[in-house]
């Protein structure tokens, strides 16, 4: 199963992402800094750069996920 995960490098998000990583999911994350996200798209997580007050670019990854 796919989940998908908005502020993945904060303090709630990380630790959830590596939790469900553990689990076997398969782990798609939303984060505004590439930058944070290095380590986890190094564990295998696919990460999403977007910013939630660009709506424009916010669409783009939950249409690409729905659609997986």
């Amino acid at each position: 199963m796919k989940i998908f995960v908005a502020g993945a490098t904060g303090a709630i998000g990380r630790p959830l992402v590596e939790q469900l990583l553990k689990k076997g999911y398969d782990v798609v994350v939303l984060t505004r800094s590439p930058e944070k996200a290095q380590t986890l798209a190094a564990q295998g997580v696919e990460v999403v750069v977007a910013n939630v007050f660009e709506l424009a670019l916010l669409t783009m990854p939950f249409t690409a996920f729905s659609q997986k």
